[in-house]
């Protein structure tokens, strides 16, 4: 009785040293993107490349429309029964497709009106060179969740590094092009396209599409969970990106926002370490919880939290007080010192919701989209009355403020909820 969690753990850690591969990438590639960006086009272009990228991964959520995580459960469910795995994939896939090609239309037609919120014509060229990697990306979302719900958690980490990489290739190309301030976000559809064509040669490779009888069955399945938990995660891409849009639209100068958006980038790589042990942890809880077992979600999280929180609080701690005397340093510009408070405020937040950022999808994992939305929603909400009210009295600090006190609001409503609607004492 006592090997089977032993070997449950053995593998998990196995599993996470894997996927921390594509973390480090992030450190080194994709936060060095952002890092490029500000140092060969300038502030304002990496103000306007992450206007265009929050655009971008908003209406991929829809176009995903949730079906992510409707096949990331029902594959790690009965991960061995291939009939079964057909079916849910193709069953995904099929309106994954439709729904990604409308929401690329919607997003040429949002071009003007973006533009004009944020003041800059440089955001409406962007969306209109990135469109053909949105359609890829809506799409490659749930590829990916297939990959994570059969648990090729090695395979997950190799593709995830080379989405990484080809955003590094994207940024590099760029340059070299000569590309406008407006056009680099062209490394979107360089990155989403050649990862559609991989993802599609694993999930052929993987899953025996041609044995899918029952797919339509499982279509009107994703749909409705996808409908239910939709509004989620689109309040999650938008809650992840909440501080830099507010700070664009109060009329703060888009080179303090482009400063404020490197501590983002910081805080949203920090952040994947939590994910990567989210995205090992799902297909985990997904099975337990089908089966009736809360109590071995549980048992799981107090192994986890047990090495996880000190881990991640340390190097919450390290970042805060490395910041200040590296980054403007290493980019050799001064007013990056705006940005240390802030990030110090970012770094205390994900601190302080540690224990249960690894657990954050644990409703949906549970099929309690309709909880989770609400959930989202809550969160999502008390970052925008707080960046509303902070913003215009205390700027890129009022915005980091209101950050962290959603992450650590989001901690303590997960923790409440898994234990009242799922009864997991996490």
């Amino acid at each position: 009785m006592h090997d089977a969690p032993q070997k449950s753990d053995a593998r998990l850690r196995r599993d996470v040293i894997w996927n921390l591969v594509p973390v480090a990438l992030l450190a080194g590639i994709g936060l060095g993107s952002n890092f490029a960006i500000f140092t060969w086009w300038g502030s304002e272009a990496l103000a306007v490349f992450n206007l265009v990228t929050t655009a971008f991964f908003v209406l991929a959520v829809v176009g995903a429309c949730g079906l992510q995580f409707a096949v990331l459960r029902a594959v790690a469910e009965a991960p061995d029964d291939r009939d079964r795995v057909a079916s849910v994939v193709v069953g995904a896939l099929v309106p994954n497709v439709v729904l990604a090609a409308i929401v690329t239309v919607a997003f040429l037609a949002l071009r003007g009106p973006i533009s004009s919120l944020h003041h800059s014509d440089a955001v409406g060229e962007g969306m209109l060179v990135a469109a053909p990697g949105l359609f890829c990306f809506s799409i490659n979302k749930v590829m990916f969740s297939v990959v994570n719900g059969l648990r090729r958690m090695r395979a997950f980490a190799i593709y995830t590094s080379l989405r990484y990489a080809l955003i590094a290739v994207g940024v590099i190309a760029a340059k070299a092009a000569g590309a406008s301030i407006g056009h680099i976000a062209i490394v979107w559809t360089i990155t989403e396209c050649t990862m559609f064509v991989v993802l599609l040669g694993e999930l052929f490779a993987t899953v025996a599409v041609r044995r899918a009888r029952d797919w339509r069955a499982w279509m009107r399945r994703h749909l409705d969970f996808g409908a239910r938990g939709v509004l989620a995660t689109l309040a999650q891409e938008i809650n992840s990106k909440l501080d830099i849009w507010m700070l664009g639209a109060s009329g703060i100068p888009k080179s303090l926002v482009g400063v404020y958006a490197i501590a983002g980038a910081l805080n949203e790589g920090a952040t994947q370490l939590s994910v990567v042990l989210q995205n090992n942890l799902n297909p985990l809880m997904a099975k337990d919880l089908a089966a009736g077992q809360p109590g071995l979600v549980a048992a799981l999280a107090r192994r986890t939290q047990r090495w996880f929180v000190p881990s991640f609080a340390a190097a919450c701690a390290l970042g805060a007080i490395v910041f200040p005397f590296a980054l403007p340093w290493l980019m050799a510009d001064v007013s990056l010192h705006a940005a240390s408070i802030p990030f110090a405020i970012l770094m205390a937040g994900l601190a302080l919701g540690s224990p249960y950022l690894p657990f954050a999808q644990i409703l949906m994992m549970a099929n309690r989209p309709g909880w989770h939305t609400l959930l989202v929603v809550a969160v999502v909400s008390i970052n925008f009355v707080g960046d509303l009210v902070l913003i215009p009295a205390f700027g890129l600090t009022g915005a980091a403020v209101a950050t962290a006190l959603a992450v650590v609001s989001s901690a303590l409503l997960v923790r409440v909820l898994a234990r009242k609607l799922v009864g997991a004492a996490i």
